[in-house]
């Protein structure tokens, strides 16, 4: 009998959640309306640490396998955003192309807004760490946060340069 394997997009997820879980930090969970292979459901996920009134932040976006690890090994090592600022790190920004399906071209936009208005809304100053690609980040956070400064951080793929670069913008 065949043994199936569990993708890689469903092992980092249950990853992710089971730092968030360790960290007692909720992750907010959002539906793709695709599919994986096996027809199970896709989810981008978010989790915010630190206070929701934060004026200073930084959003951590990972994409794929290599950003998955890092935002969970950001939790896994006791990441917590420096007083009075905010840290929001998001897991799968498209679960679609992480799984391998077919992606919707305007949701990973759509779901930036949703987490710009909802965990950063606040904001006057943001940093945005991407951990994979980065630059189509900005026109979405832009247009959900008018009035903040938002600065493209350079994109980093370990959790020790992520916590750097977070630690680095936070304190200025």
């Amino acid at each position: 009998m065949a043994q199936i394997s569990e993708s890689a997009y469903r092992k980092a997820r249950r990853a992710f959640i089971a730092a968030c879980e360790a960290a007692h930090v909720d992750a907010v969970a959002r539906l793709h309306p695709a599919r994986d292979k096996d027809g199970n459901p896709l989810f981008m996920d978010a989790a915010a640490l630190g206070p929701r009134r934060a004026a200073r932040a930084v959003l951590v976006v990972g994409r794929g396998a290599r950003g998955s690890a890092v935002v969970t090994q950001l939790l896994c090592d006791g990441l917590r955003p420096a007083d009075g600022t905010r840290v929001v790190l998001v897991h799968a920004l498209d679960p679609a192309i992480f799984a391998g399906v077919k992606a919707d071209a305007n949701w990973p936009a759509a779901m930036l807004g949703a987490v710009a208005t909802e965990d950063l809304s606040r904001v006057h100053e943001l940093g945005v760490l991407p951990l994979e690609d980065g630059a189509d980040l900005m026109p979405a956070l832009s247009a959900s946060l008018p009035n903040a400064a938002i600065t493209l951080l350079a994109r980093t793929g370990s959790s020790a340069a992520a916590k750097a670069a977070i630690e680095a913008f936070l304190a200025k």
